[in-house]
Formats: C-alpha cells, structure tokens, sequence
C-alpha cells in the first residue's frame, strides 16, 4: 500500500516537473491522468489464487516505457482526501489561471500592437484555468462514484458474494457500469484483501472460498431444485405464521397477515414460472430472512415477559418497520409484473398503431361501416331482399 501512495505522489510530481519545464506537455498529461481511460482489468480467480492481469499483457506484454506512462497517468482514486484536493487545487489553478488572463488583457490593452509581450500570458492562463477546471471537474466526478460504491457496500452488507446483476438491479445503474465501478474497488480494497470479480459468473466474491461456497450450493440447488424449492417456499410461510401466532400484539399481527399474504402471492408467481426466481434473489437471501429474524426477535421479547427500556425501544422499532417492510413486500410483487406489463402495453400500442392504418380493414372484418340491417345498403352491401355487389339475395325473417 506504501508504495502506491508512493507512485501517486511520484506521478504528482512527474506532472508538475512536466508543467514547469514545458506547460503543454505537464497540461496534456494532466488531463490524461484525470480524463484518460486506465487499462482495463480482470480480475478473476486462477487454481483457488485470485490473480490480476490485464488483458492487454496476455497478448503482449508492455515496454517498460509505456508501463512508466501508465502509471504517470493512472487515474486518481475515488476517495475523500484525494476529492478535496483534487477541488482545492483545481480552485487554485483555476485562480491562478484567471490572474494571468487578466494581467494579459491589460498588457494587450496597453501595447495592442505587441502581441509577444501577452500572447504568451493569454495561453500560460488558459492553461491553467483548463488544468484547474478539470482538477475540479475530476473531484466531482468521484464524488458521484464514491457515492455509487457506497451504495453497493450497503447492497452487499455481510455477504461474501453478489452478483453483478443484483447490484445493477437494486442500485438503478446499469451492469457494465456496476462492473466498471467494482473492478475500482477491488483494485482500491474497498472489499478486502482476497476480494476479486469473476467475469464469467457475474459475481463479486470477498474470497476464493466464498466463489467455492457459492458454487458448491449452486449445485446442490441445482440437482434437487423441484423437491427444495417446493419445500422451502412453504416452510417460510409456515415459519412467518408461526412468528405471527406467538406475538399478542393485534396491530403488528394484522401487518404480518398482509406481510404473509404478500409472500404466498409471490411464491405462487415464482412456482408458475421458475425463471422469475431470479428476480427476486435479494428478496429471497436477505429481505425475507432478515425480516424473519425481527419476527422471531419480537416474539422472544415478548415472551421474556420484561418491560425494560432496551427491549421496550427494540419492540418499538421493529414494530415501526413492519409498514416499510410491507410497502416493500409489496413493491418486490408488482416488479414480478413488470415485464407482463410490459408486454401488455406494448400489445396495446400494436393493435392501436395497426388500427388507426387498417381502419377500412379493420371495418370489414368486424362488420363495421359495411354492413346494411333492415334494408339499408352500407358500402354497397345490404340485407333483407337487396342487391349483395350485384347478386340478389333473399333472406327469409327467421334465417336472423
């Protein structure tokens, strides 16, 4: 760790050293270092070790010249220090910047026809005023992904493993950026030491073991999928009644009836069709399991049978998150949903495109505007003893 703060600090002063003796040059870097696109990385497991390659020197290793302007250019890490100086200095520059301009304009203004006497300012100050800018620039752009990393640290909590799909789907951000914005944070430890991403599964797991855990129960899980699931959607249900029958309390029973009515829906839709399992694999591994736990809690201190400060707050709390934990039973319902909703809408929008062009079609093949009843002729058709395109047809009362 030592030494990559020391290669931060040595690109530093690369940079300013560049600036100083040849301002293009020190600007260009700049710019690379904080707008310039870092090697891209995998960072997979390899014979139970994790390993961290790039995917360009599996081809071709680099020269020692381009590995020197790497890691010169290598871009800032999200982090709080390294945002607030990133702002401070871009603040500085860019004042920096402004001074020179405007010593320029009053130099141009005096001597308009030396150009050599300011010219040289006007670009010194744009420089600086661009370096500070995206200095600037660079510190909010990482505060906006420090904000996305702790969220995916909050999704993540205490488990060893997640997939690069679920973060995408409870966060809102789309998976190539959920994976651009992991392979950071391995990179930055933000995970652990033995943390690594597993391209080919989608998953982030802390370590080697947690990848073998997570594999070895998908197995099992696959080998007796029918008999387990079955099994273990009604033993949650029966476990929910359970946690319901031994608490006294009627409000917070009323909510777990409406909370155990929610899940048998959702169980019922996920039986129906198995691949909507997929989507509700945060509710499955850690809303309902965790929501459980405050059940099986509430109804201990109850049966405990002491009013203490402690566990009068704890019963109070967890009473009072029942309603959000409802609201988002219900939610996890309606999303199973989405996509025949979807499917809906867009059948809809089908049918109202074609008939809006086919209206004359349409007509005719639901007798619309071209069929005459009683005698009157519509679209030169008509019934009850008038000419059909020509041909006479006779229709006796009791054929209708």
């Amino acid at each position: 760790m030592e030494s990559n703060k020391n290669r931060g600090w040595i690109s530093w002063f690369m940079i300013v050293l560049a600036w100083f003796l040849f301002w293009p040059l020190g600007l260009a870097l700049l710019l690379w270092k904080l707008f310039g696109k870092d090697r891209v990385e995998t960072v997979e497991p390899s014979l139970g070790e994790q390993r961290r390659e790039t995917v360009d020197t599996r081809i071709n290793k680099p020269k020692k010249a381009q590995k020197a302007v790497e890691k010169v250019t290598k871009s800032p890490a999200a982090k709080e220090k390294t945002i607030r100086r990133l702002k401070r200095f871009g603040v500085i520059l860019g004042l920096i910047g402004g001074v020179l301009l405007m010593d320029a304009t009053g130099t141009a203004i005096e001597l308009p026809g030396s150009p050599s006497q300011w010219l040289e300012d006007v670009f010194t100050g744009l420089a600086f005023l661009i370096g500070g800018g995206g200095m600037f620039l660079k510190g909010r752009f990482l505060q906006k992904d420090l904000g996305r990393y702790a969220n995916y640290l909050r999704i993540l909590g205490d488990r060893e493993a997640v997939s690069v799909e679920e973060l995408a789907r409870i966060s809102g951000f789309s998976p190539k950026q959920v994976e651009k914005d992991l392979r950071a944070m391995v990179e930055a430890g933000s995970f652990g030491e033995g943390a690594y991403l597993n391209r080919e599964l989608g998953y982030l797991f802390r370590s080697s073991a947690a990848d073998r855990d997570w594999q070895e129960k998908q197995r099992t899980a696959t080998a007796a999928a029918p008999k387990e699931a079955e099994e273990g959607y009604s033993g949650i249900l029966r476990e929910i009644r359970r946690a319901n029958d031994e608490i006294a309390d009627p409000v917070l029973s009323a909510k777990i009836d409406q909370l155990e009515d929610i899940t048998g829906r959702i169980f019922r839709i996920v039986e129906a069709d198995p691949e909507k399992a997929k989507r509700i694999d945060t509710f499955l591994n850690y809303y309902l399991p965790t929501t459980q736990k405050l059940l099986d809690s509430y109804a201990r201190f109850e049966a405990a049978g002491v009013e203490g400060e402690n566990l009068s707050q704890a019963k109070a709390r967890i009473a009072s998150t029942m309603d959000m934990i409802v609201k988002g039973f219900s939610h996890q319902l309606d999303a199973l949903y989405q996509a025949d909703a979807m499917d809906v809408d867009s059948d809809i929008r089908v049918m109202e495109s074609m008939l809006k062009r086919d209206t004359g079609t349409v007509a005719e093949d639901f007798g619309l505007g071209g069929t005459s009843l009683g005698g009157t002729s519509l679209g030169g058709t008509s019934l009850g003893g008038t000419s059909l395109g020509g041909t006479q047809a006779q229709r006796k009362p009791e054929d209708f």
